[in-house]
């Protein structure tokens, strides 16, 4: 691995160069977010920042790894899916559209032979194979993912954090299993997230950028192929529970806000402000706050599900049993009441300013 250093740093300068170029671009074509509604921050944001690590991403494996020919296809529809949030950016389109977009990504992914076509041994009763169902699992599984990370892309760095832990986490456990070229490659994703998240958290607001949908859901779609190439394809280097734990954070605050909107008699698609960055903010923790408080929370739950597969590898019905009862108490005890969990945290927020002050 150690061999692949330069061809990391090569990729972080592209990544740089790609970005600094994109700037002026996004402000000629009018690829910016502008405050408006639900969005509070100031200015006219470059919304390139999904563009800058799909490209740096490509074009170093291109550039730097010899890989196999499913590279080029996964790449190309990721180039689509990209295209198509790009566009969803400067010209927004109805929800339904992107979901129908998203699936047909998912098929696409599953028909070049990246699918899950196992759940593991969930259950404790035997492998549960998928059989005929694997590739509209497959499709629903990445179209979810997508839209975790782009519901998560809320405040600067959450997005592209909450990527860094699930990727650098599969890192670490892919490490002596997987081929070179395959981590060198999840390196490189994981280099030019670090490069946009240098962009997306300064104060110098001439060069501050945002992922935007399109960086949102290509890194939901890069995490999604990831940990279902790992787990499956015959590679089966980490149990497919495992990868719930190092995607928790993004699963758990989608299906927990779907399930809110279901019981209020809402669409689950509906937006609203109970997303977990968002009550954490109502709260009264600050942004930076509020996403230094996620990632601990994700960088924990990945590092229990590392625990469990490394020390009780067999015992993937146990781990899944876990994750459901986590995913039980965040619902029952942050998102279902999300205003009275805020309200509550901004008292012991106010508390402690007292206290200080005394």
């Amino acid at each position: 691995m150690m061999h692949y250093l330069p061809s990391i740093a090569g990729v972080a300068v592209l990544s740089i160069l790609i970005t600094r170029m994109l700037i002026p671009i996004s402000h000629a074509v009018g690829l910016l977010d502008r405050p408006f509604g639900r969005k509070v921050h100031s200015g006219a944001i470059p919304l390139v920042g999904g563009i800058s690590i799909y490209l740096s991403v490509v074009i170093g494996s291109v550039a730097f790894l010899d890989l196999p020919e499913t590279f080029v296809s996964v790449a190309l529809i990721c180039g689509l899916l990209t295209s198509i949030g790009v566009l969803d950016d400067r010209y927004p389109l109805q929800p339904v559209y992107r979901l129908i977009l998203q699936l047909i990504t998912g098929l696409a992914i599953a028909g070049i032979g990246v699918k899950v076509s196992t759940l593991g041994n969930l259950t404790g009763l035997g492998s549960m194979q998928l059989g005929l169902l694997a590739i509209p699992f497959t499709a629903i599984a990445i179209t979810g993912l997508c839209n975790a990370y782009n519901m998560v892309d809320g405040i600067d760095g959450l997005a592209g954090g909450l990527t860094l832990v699930s990727m650098l986490s599969l890192l670490y456990l892919i490490q002596g299993h997987a081929q070179e070229n395959e981590i060198a490659l999840m390196a490189f994703l994981c280099t030019s997230t670090t490069v946009f998240m240098i962009f997306n958290l300064t104060i110098r607001s001439k060069i501050k950028i945002f992922m935007g949908d399109a960086g949102s859901t290509f890194l939901g779609c890069a995490v999604a192929i990831s940990m279902i190439y790992f787990s499956q394809t015959g590679r089966d280097i980490i149990n497919p529970a495992t990868t719930l734990w190092l995607i928790a954070i993004p699963m758990m605050d989608m299906l927990s806000t779907m399930l809110r909107r279901i019981t209020k008699r809402k669409s689950p698609f509906c937006a609203d402000r109970t997303h977990l960055h968002h009550i954490l903010t109502r709260g009264g923790l600050s942004h930076r706050q509020a996403l230094v408080g996620i990632i601990a929370a994700a960088t924990g739950l990945a590092m229990f599900g590392i625990f469990l597969e490394r020390v009780w590898p067999q015992n993937e019905a146990v781990s899944f049993l876990l994750w459901l009862v986590t995913l039980g108490l965040y619902f029952n005890f942050v998102v279902k009441h999300a205003f009275r969990f805020a309200k509550t945290l901004r008292r012991r927020q106010q508390s402690k300013v007292e206290w200080g002050q005394n």
